[in-house]
């Protein structure tokens, strides 16, 4: 079977199939809306998935990462004491840091302080999380620097009142010329911007020197109620754990839970194992690329159904054509590949008008699904050899029935 032949049956079957262009083309629809419905979801999870996982994997698959949270029923006991004024101590301590750190003597613990003064710009309030931390800090996370510096040891050791911001405030400032250099009010106290970051997983916050926030601000937080006061007293604002053999980092998340839990009678703290959420997300990416090879096999099936129908119909159409062709010398297979490359030109040329459209599709879903569309050269080269079986096995069965045909027969049928 040389390759000239073969692209002489695919011209005529192209050539059978266009005497009839309105019902080759609505023959075409299934697999094309088919093959375009997979090539633009599969384009939108792929590009969620990147986005996702590149938010994760900048929290650092080696971190364990601990975030202090008032509970909402100590609030409400707190609320319901009336004028009574009482310390509200909770979130995570030097003792769990302690009892952590002798599991795991190897791992690297950075403890950053949360200041709970309200940020104002400009007499502005903004809408921020201050948190003072060590120089090391920025290198536990994937941090880009956007503007400026970050903060250095030399600012904690001589407690300066400098800040770095996230670039969502930074956008935010009405700062001509942009917000380094400019002066932003934490509590009662001003500080200078002197870096703009951006960091995965981190939104809306301030970053200051870690010996500035601990020993201006103190640990105790005390805020006006009504008919009293709130007092709070936190430790620990945030923990990073950065476990060095990332196989232990699963174990190592469950064993610091435990260690936690035993000691807090309250839900006062949040731990998040980024590593634990990369292999769920990636679980869950596997269940969705089923869910859309399903949709699409569905898809396919009916496009399918559709090519078998028409070249039914076809065979039965094109009796006499047969008859004369098996008369002159054609013999069974000859009749068998020509039907089949009729069904196989279908099918092919509804898979790569598909692939168009679907790639048209990806920035409208893109739009309406508020992720990335990525096309990626897999997903249409495994569209085009899908929908191209689908011509060979749906087309098959017509194509054997035309061989099968009784030559004599259809001759008979031809003269009547």
């Amino acid at each position: 079977m040389n390759k000239a032949w073969l692209i002489e049956l695919g011209r005529e079957g192209a050539r059978n199939l266009l005497r009839h262009k309105a019902r080759s083309m609505l023959t075409l629809l299934g697999i094309v809306f088919g093959v375009a419905a997979v090539i633009a979801m599969l384009a939108i999870g792929e590009g969620a998935q990147k986005s996702v996982l590149r938010e994760i994997e900048g929290l650092g698959l080696n971190n364990i990462i601990i975030d202090s949270t008032q509970p909402e029923a100590s609030q409400r006991k707190q609320q319901s004491n009336g004028n009574e004024d009482r310390l509200l101590s909770y979130g995570v301590t030097w003792k769990d840091m302690g009892q952590i750190s002798v599991l795991f003597p190897d791992a690297q613990f950075s403890a950053a302080h949360l200041v709970k003064g309200k940020v104002y710009f400009r007499g502005v309030r903004q809408d921020a999380k201050v948190l003072g931390v060590e120089s090391d800090y920025f290198r536990l996370f994937r941090t880009n620097i956007m503007r400026g510096k970050l903060l250095s040891e030399l600012h904690n050791q001589n407690q300066n009142r400098v800040a770095v911001i996230t670039e969502q405030i930074a956008r935010e400032l009405p700062a001509l010329g942009g917000p380094i250099g400019q002066t932003i009010q934490i509590g009662k106290y001003a500080f200078e911007i002197i870096g703009v970051v951006k960091m995965a997983g981190v939104d809306r916050q301030v970053f200051i020197p870690y010996k500035t926030a601990k020993y201006q601000y103190g640990s105790t937080y005390i805020a006006a109620e009504t008919g009293g006061f709130e007092m709070t007293r936190n430790e620990i604002g945030q923990l990073v754990i950065h476990i060095y053999q990332i196989k232990m980092v699963p174990e190592a998340g469950r064993v610091i839970k435990r260690i936690l839990s035993q000691n807090h009678t309250s839900p006062d703290f949040a731990l998040k194992v980024p590593l634990e959420l990369l292999m769920a997300r990636q679980k869950t990416q596997r269940i969705w690329n089923a869910v859309l090879i399903t949709i699409a096999a569905i898809s396919l099936l009916v496009g399918g159904i559709g090519i078998m129908n028409v070249m039914l119909a076809i065979v039965m159409e094109r009796v006499p054509e047969i008859g004369i062709r098996r008369a002159v010398g054609a013999s069974h297979f000859d009749i068998l590949w020509q039907f089949l490359a009729e069904a196989v030109v279908l099918s092919t040329v509804g898979g790569a008008l598909g692939c168009v459209i679907g790639a048209l599709a990806v920035p409208l879903a893109s739009h309406l699904t508020g992720f990335p569309g990525i096309i990626t050269p897999s997903a249409v080269l495994i569209s085009i050899t899908v929908s191209w079986l689908v011509g060979v096995i749906f087309g098959l069965a017509p194509a054997s029935r035309a061989a099968d045909l009784d030559p004599v027969e259809c001759l008979r049928i031809s003269s009547i």
